[in-house]
């Protein structure tokens, strides 16, 4: 098989970065993933992969697609309702912090997505899965709608209020300029033509709207130290892998232009890639490892080198320039 062709620059992909199994599906085939020597995506190369093979893929219990969380009760809820209140949400039931100590929560616990208040809203989620996320916006206000290709995701989606299109955001009807807000959350890196996607959802964002993605990053130090263990490369669904100059590029060509890209801490790439090393998925959740992971992912991103990173864009004034 010839080397493929990097799907944000157009270059071929010219070196072997790694082959590993699929872990989560007790899959034994290898995935190989190559490198872009241009902008220095990672691409996921597989010799098939039509509906059957996608479908296989992310069968059984694949969990983005499983129920929805429920809202945090207790002194849980108390302090997500206080770090809401850093973003301007009256919330009764919040923790009397002043402010600056409440977007200082929001920061550490990796929050800073969170939108304004809505005059109200309309928010699109793009690969929303089974509505977490939808859900907690439209308590706070917001209109919210998704996007989700799989069939009991969606389903349990709309249980949640979230309105849903059962489709791939390639075929979704989207209309012109109607979203404030545009979400992808480890969304992106599932899709074969990310950038055509990201043109796509350029039309329906409003010109002064906001574009928020979160992808893993394959340049940070979890994936330096795990190497094909790296909980983050999830083969053969992750299609590609970004670093902080890749995902600029893909949103500068497809017309957006990066406010701000963050290093955000993430305990599961270390905890989740030592389960994987060690043949037991039991320790992806122990305890201890996650605080170990908590320490870890928070060193990192400090050291901008995160296991994963979320860019907000705005889109592109007519005539700007383009990077790269």
């Amino acid at each position: 098989m010839s080397n493929p062709r990097c799907p944000i620059c157009g270059r071929a992909a010219a070196r072997l970065l790694i082959s590993a199994p699929d872990y989560r599906m007790d899959d034994a085939r290898r995935y190989p993933v190559w490198v872009c020597p241009h902008c220095g995506a990672g691409v996921t190369a597989t010799a098939m992969w039509g509906e059957a093979q996608r479908r296989a893929a992310y069968a059984g219990d694949y969990e983005p697609h499983q129920g929805a969380s429920r809202p945090a009760r207790g002194w849980r809820g108390r302090l997500a309702a206080t770090v809401r209140t850093g973003f301007g949400y009256p919330q009764l039931e919040a923790l009397p912090l002043p402010k600056f100590l409440t977007r200082g929560l929001a920061r550490v616990r990796g929050w800073t997505w969170m939108p304004p208040p809505p005059p109200p809203g309309r928010l699109l989620d793009v690969g929303c899965g089974s509505g977490a996320y939808g859900a907690s916006l439209i308590r706070l206000g917001w209109q919210v709608e998704g996007v989700e290709p799989d069939a009991g995701a969606a389903a349990r989606a709309r249980q949640q209020g979230v309105r849903v299109q059962q489709t791939s955001v390639e075929q979704a009807s989207l209309p012109e300029g109607a979203y404030d807000v545009i979400t992808l959350w480890h969304a992106l890196e599932h899709l074969d033509s990310p950038v055509a996607a990201l043109r796509t959802l350029r039309g329906a964002l409003r010109e002064d709207g906001r574009l928020i993605v979160e992808v893993p990053n394959r340049a940070g130090w979890g994936a330096r130290v795990l190497g094909a263990f790296w909980y983050h490369w999830d083969l053969p669904r992750h299609r590609v892998h970004f670093t902080p100059a890749s995902l600029r590029l893909a949103l500068d060509v497809a017309g957006f232009q990066v406010e701000r890209l963050a290093h955000i801490p993430n305990p599961h790439g270390l905890a989740g890639g030592l389960a994987y090393r060690f043949g037991r998925p039991g320790l992806a959740r122990h305890p201890m490892l996650l605080a170990l992971g908590w320490l870890f992912g928070l060193t990192a991103a400090l050291a901008r080198r995160g296991d994963v990173i979320r860019a907000v864009a705005s889109v592109k004034e007519a005539g700007a320039p383009r990077d790269g």
